[in-house]
């Protein structure tokens, strides 16, 4: 079964990227804003200077928002290592 990884905070930003509109991200008062790619708002607040991982159950939570499928998560992540 496909599963969503934890990922690190470095990896975490190259997803946030990756799969919102182009251009609309932005990191602003300790949170992620942006526009999925159906033009759809979405924010992900982060606790500021204590996150380094992100787990599993929080990336499927985004990936929900953002519209990513299990499958192409699993892409961008073994293109991106």
């Amino acid at each position: 079964m496909i599963e969503f990884r934890e990922l690190r905070k470095g990896e975490f930003e190259r997803f946030l990227k990756a799969f919102s509109r182009s251009g609309s991200l932005k990191y602003r008062n300790n949170k992620w804003v942006g526009l999925n790619r159906k033009g759809e708002p979405f924010t992900v607040h982060v606790k500021h200077g204590s996150t380094r991982k992100y787990s599993r159950r929080l990336i499927e939570t985004i990936a929900g928002d953002l519209g990513v499928s299990r499958e192409e998560f699993t892409q961008w992540y073994h293109k991106s290592r």
